[in-house]
């Protein structure tokens, strides 16, 4: 019920307080003002809580899979996540949704192994798709769940880099199974940090040997940039374009997860384990900085942002490091 009272001034304030929403408030000139005002928002928020009594999490992920995650750059990753979580939780209903089962779910994903990091990710979605329900569809009628919930730690950074004997293994293994297009792409990842999505959506108008750049538009940050290519690099992108009459550099694969298929069974026969192909980014990185580079210099060619970003994909050699303190 709404509260009525009359101040020191004799005008009249209306309140109404309910759990879970927000309070309300006005002032009025008469008595009869505020309480048809009072009447008539109670009457919303009654109006509202029979919406969100309709609406299940399940259909709230459904909606946002097919409203908003297309999207994302990511869209690929996003819509299997909402699908796991989907598949991985009750179908509470929105109105008795509450931290608590947003905390049984992250302990369940702990209890699995997967990393904080991971598990922040989802957290994060969930996070943005309470806030789309909240404040722009007005599916529920109450704080997003999401503030609530303690996140694990991230854990440590990812420190794998490739052995020289490793990269020697992955070389052969490509030459035996004739798979040349892959073994480029694992040397061009190293000699330029471009990304395996960069590398399968360059065009061949999109290189400049003669200049030695090539031109990456649309990235996963949302900015365009120029990348300079090593000799090696130049070497490799003309005999793949001169091995390809396709417009596409890379058209052996019709997706990412087509490559991410072969270069996985590769690694799998050259005996190499735990070796993922962002990893290489993280080791053309890593050799930039060991080549004298400054951080700036470095972000300029990988694209990363921040530069706290960079320092978590880069991960020095010691016995390197010892050749520039002499």
């Amino acid at each position: 019920m709404a509260t009525i009272y009359k101040t020191p001034n004799k005008r009249w304030i209306a309140a109404i307080r309910r759990k879970n929403s927000p309070s309300l408030s006005k002032v009025f000139d008469k008595h009869s003002d505020a309480k048809k005002w009072a009447l008539t928002e109670e009457q919303k928020l009654l109006e509202k809580k029979s919406l969100t009594t309709q609406k299940t999490f399940h259909e709230l992920l459904k909606k946002f899979s097919i409203e908003i995650a297309p999207a994302y750059k990511s869209q690929r990753t996003t819509l299997w996540m909402l699908g796991f979580i989907q598949k991985n939780t009750p179908n509470f209903n929105l109105s008795e949704i509450s931290s608590t089962d947003i905390c049984r779910y992250r302990d369940k994903r702990l209890d699995s192994g997967i990393s904080g990091s991971s598990i922040n990710k989802e957290l994060n979605l969930l996070s943005r798709v309470f806030d789309i329900a909240i404040k722009e569809w007005q599916w529920m009628n109450m704080p997003n769940p999401l503030k609530q919930v303690t996140r694990p730690k991230n854990g440590k950074n990812r420190q794998r880099r490739p052995t020289s004997e490793e990269l020697y293994r992955l070389h052969e293994e490509c030459v035996r199974s004739r798979n040349l297009s892959v073994w480029r792409m694992i040397e061009l990842a190293i000699e330029t940090g471009m990304r395996q999505g960069e590398l399968l959506s360059l065009t061949k108008d999109s290189i400049d040997l003669e200049s030695r750049v090539t031109r990456l538009t649309d990235t996963k940050n949302g900015d365009d940039r120029d990348v300079p290519l090593s000799q090696r690099a130049c070497k490799l992108f003309s005999d793949q374009i001169n091995d390809n009459s396709s417009d596409s550099v890379f058209s052996n694969w019709t997706s990412g997860d087509g490559f991410r298929s072969t270069y996985r069974r590769i690694c799998i026969r050259a005996g190499i384990d735990d070796l993922r192909f962002h990893d290489l980014r993280h080791e053309a990185a890593s050799r930039l900085f060991e080549k004298g580079l400054n951080q700036f210099q470095v972000a300029a060619i990988t694209g990363h942002r921040s530069l706290q970003s960079l320092q978590r994909y880069t991960h020095l050699k010691a016995k390197d490091l010892v050749k520039l303190l002499d």
